[in-house]
């Protein structure tokens, strides 16, 4: 129905006063109010393969069955008190070093690799060993190297090196995340030493256990807020690891946002390996590493199938309400790391996930450059649950930015309130 919208004009005079009535018809128009949001994004298509770090986790855990539930395994074989495993049972080194070994060989050019393990073997005041000890230089296994030219042979060599660190794993100690991630924080190769060459710097944390080996621990065994990480549990007592053995949540995910302060911009992936990682205290410990890390995994259509097997979607934050990457065998690691590949290489420089999806895809505009670029052609762009993609032309020219010339990508979204 029209609405009929009276206006009065009153016209003065020196002969007096006329007053006059007009009337119009207003048709309403859909959508009656609008909100815009818009994702930028400045891209570099060549020469920015990214830097990634490996930070692994070689605790005595390591040593435990891979998936106790599946035989010949049995129950917490390997744990203090329990039988050793059976031949045949893979151990959680095991399966780690079978995975990464897949991962490695086929993603061995999507960025520049280097490797650090914790905790260390550092000498204490006595002379004993100290099992806690987080990385220090000595445990950085491959040092990051970007090169600017960014070829395929140093790319594979750095993978390579990797692969053969890895495989020469031992464990033993304990679980110094926190301050390990912290080490790291200085680590000059993740801090882009050259800023003609920007890359996107990531720390992948690959850890089966829980945070503990904080000496400055705020939660000590003599207190009720200490949650024991121990096996068992009895080993948090005075005189022995009353303090280092206690849950260390909050400066784990404080480091982590460390890792993302000004200057940084490092973001941590997360991958909880391992029954302790899935239970009890440790979803939500690497949940609020994950969400600190800046790359809490997504599921930007609303669907429990974006998040992957035993996850579901949170619809009202898009986030999946299991933010860390979880595997409790080689198999499943490596279906982890694949889709992490695919998060980071640059390769995949023409498809985005947008932040925020349109209610129609007519009210999303793409800018290139500050120019609108209208989608739907081979040279342009395509649109699909979520994910813009660049094809053609268009796509060429994002891949041939570069530092000196580089593209400013922007996605605007209008939504109706």
């Amino acid at each position: 129905m029209k609405n009929k919208i009276l206006l009065a004009f009153l016209v003065g005079s020196a002969a007096g006063v006329a007053a006059g009535c007009q009337t119009y018809d207003f048709e309403p128009v859909e959508p009656l109010a609008i909100a815009q949001t818009t994702q930028s994004k400045t891209v570099i298509g060549r020469q920015l393969k990214p830097n990634l770090m490996f930070l692994i986790d070689k605790s005595g855990s390591m040593n435990f069955a891979a998936d106790d539930s599946v035989a010949p395994c049995t129950s917490k074989c390997n744990q203090s008190g329990f039988p050793a495993c059976a031949a045949g049972c893979p151990t959680r080194l095991q399966a780690l070093k079978l995975a990464m070994n897949t991962f490695l060989t086929a993603n061995n050019t999507i960025a520049w690799m280097g490797m650090a393990v914790f905790p260390t073997a550092v000498a204490g005041a006595s002379g004993s060993v100290d099992a806690c000890g987080a990385t220090s230089a000595a445990d950085v296994r491959v040092q990051l190297n970007a090169q600017a030219a960014d070829l395929s042979a140093d790319l594979m060599a750095s993978a390579s090196a990797v692969n053969t660190q890895i495989q020469a794993l031992t464990v033993g100690g304990g679980t110094p995340t926190g301050d390990s991630l912290k080490f790291l924080g200085g680590y000059s190769p993740l801090l882009d030493p050259d800023p003609k060459l920007p890359r996107e710097d990531f720390v992948l944390l690959l850890t089966d256990g829980l945070p503990n080996c904080n000496s400055m621990n705020a939660n000590s065994c003599t207190g009720t807020n200490c949650r024991c990480t121990l096996v068992p549990a009895t080993s948090c007592m005075p005189a022995s690891y009353c303090t280092q053995g206690c849950l260390d949540k909050d400066n784990s995910a404080a480091q982590v946002t460390a890792l993302r302060g000004t200057g940084k911009n490092i973001r941590t992936i997360v991958i909880g390996f391992g029954a302790e990682t899935a239970s009890g205290d440790g979803p939500d410990t690497l949940n609020a590493m994950a969400e600190a890390g800046g790359f809490a995994r997504q599921c930007i259509n609303g669907t429990d199938a974006e998040c992957g097997t035993g996850n579901t979607c949170n619809v009202a934050t898009k986030l999946c309400n299991r933010k860390f990457f979880q595997a409790t065998n080689a198999n499943e690691l490596a279906a982890a790391l694949a889709e992490i590949s695919k998060a980071i290489d640059p390769a995949g420089i023409c498809n985005y996930t947008l932040d925020e999806v349109p209610a129609d895809p007519k009210f999303l505009a793409v800018l290139i450059d500050g120019k609108n670029e209208p989608g739907g052609t081979p040279d342009t762009w395509t649109y699909s649950a979520g994910k813009v993609s660049f094809t053609g032309a268009l796509c060429d020219k994002v891949k041939a930015a570069t530092p000196i010339d580089p593209v400013r990508v922007e996605f605007r979204i209008v939504n109706t309130l």
